[in-house]
């Protein structure tokens, strides 16, 4: 008979080994989750928007105890709104272990992000998109592998936009469209709304980006010729900033339209002024989330106490369209990571959405094979004279 007789110094290593593995066991467990967004650049002020409303979420169910147990670790990058960083930003993000990204601003960076997590060859992508901030119908048909739309698309909002008008009493309309995906997408989306009224715009227009402020009072002055009631502005925050003026300028006295997210940058970047009216007072913004302080909505509340919590002071006036929006897609990821219970992985999170319905306070969620909301919401703001918002 053989006996083993342990020295001190073995004792101890064994004894620190079964603690070391006690501790590890009592640990929740962490997922990783990925944002990548211009937190620098023209556009910082709606990425920043969208991480802080992701990151609030993040904070409310870690302070819950996480998501089944496991702690949601939110790792962000800046892509400054340049494509090509976004989808380097993916890369790293997926080396990082993330099972989803969210936060993605503009269609271009949507684009470039979905190429990264949808490899040819696969049947689903490597990690969900979930929530992306564009409007872009280019990217909604035919869906994208592994890109979940929650927010209204261009057409969408051109069919409020237009039955809002219609409802005021306006009907002569004309368009003037960036020459991208967004430019395209409002485009073709007014033609085939007013196609289905039996009408046609007055006129069109297409600016390229590097043509600025001249390129655009050129098609002001081209559209405005055939005297529109309504202009709507298929462009990003800086043209469609330089279209109202060219237009006001040039006595083009329409209603001025835009889509959400540049609505929220125009408003964000520019103030009212000392003395006079704002520079954009009267321009209609088509908005793709629920007003961040009408309290009457219940994510809406949920998002206000989150914000609240967030450390003494905080008032609801930090509270932005771009923030709930980026609050809503972390709300719609973590119900899908919910259901996923022991396999928090993006193969999971990517069954779950696409065949799970997923309930939100005052919100259902059904993306189905079409990765998008089937009624999504939309309202129409105004801009008045102080720089506020109108519903």
């Amino acid at each position: 008979m053989r006996f083993w007789v342990l020295n001190l110094r073995d004792f101890a290593v064994m004894l620190f080994v079964a603690l070391a593995c006690l501790v590890a066991s009592a640990q929740p467990a962490h997922v990783a989750i990925g944002l990548t967004t211009p937190l620098s650049g023209p556009d910082a002020t709606f990425g920043y928007g969208l991480k802080q409303g992701v990151q609030l979420a993040v904070d409310r169910v870690n302070a819950s105890g996480g998501v089944n147990g496991r702690l949601l670790d939110l790792i962000s990058l800046d892509d400054a709104g340049d494509p090509t960083r976004a989808a380097g930003n993916a890369r790293e993000l997926l080396k990082r272990g993330v099972v989803a990204i969210t936060g993605v601003y503009g269609a271009r960076a949507t684009a470039a992000v979905s190429a990264v997590l949808s490899p040819e060859g696969q049947d689903l992508a490597v990690a969900p998109l979930v929530g992306p901030a564009t409007s872009a119908d280019v990217l909604r048909d035919p869906p994208r592998r592994g890109v979940f739309h929650i927010r209204a698309g261009t057409a969408e909002q051109i069919s409020a936009v237009i039955l809002h008008l219609d409802t005021v009493g306006l009907t002569r309309f004309s368009v003037v469209a960036q020459d991208d995906q967004l430019g395209d997408s409002g485009l073709d989306s007014l033609l085939l709304e007013l196609m289905r009224m039996a009408m046609k715009p007055l006129s069109s227009a297409r600016v390229r980006g590097s043509e600025g402020a001249v390129g655009v009072r050129q098609a002001m002055k081209s559209v405005c010729a055939a005297e529109p009631q309504a202009v709507v502005l298929a462009m990003d925050a800086a043209l469609a900033a330089a279209a109202v003026e060219a237009g006001r300028a040039g006595h083009c006295n329409a209603q001025y339209v835009v889509f959400s997210e540049t609505g929220a940058i125009l408003l964000a970047t520019n103030s009212a002024p000392a003395k006079g009216p704002h520079p954009l007072a009267g321009l209609l913004v088509a908005q793709v989330m629920p007003s961040p302080t009408n309290r009457a909505h219940p994510l809406v509340a949920e998002y206000q106490r989150a914000l609240l919590m967030q450390g003494e002071g905080v008032k609801a006036t930090q509270a932005s369209y771009s923030s709930i929006e980026g609050y809503q897609a972390m709300r719609v990821l973590i119900e899908a990571l919910r259901l996923c219970h022991r396999d928090p992985s993006g193969g999971c999170v990517q069954q779950m959405l696409l065949s799970r319905n997923l309930d939100l306070p005052g919100l259902k969620v059904q993306f189905g094979a079409a990765q998008r909301q089937p009624h999504p919401f939309v309202e129409m703001t105004l801009i008045d004279a102080w720089g506020r918002l109108h519903r």
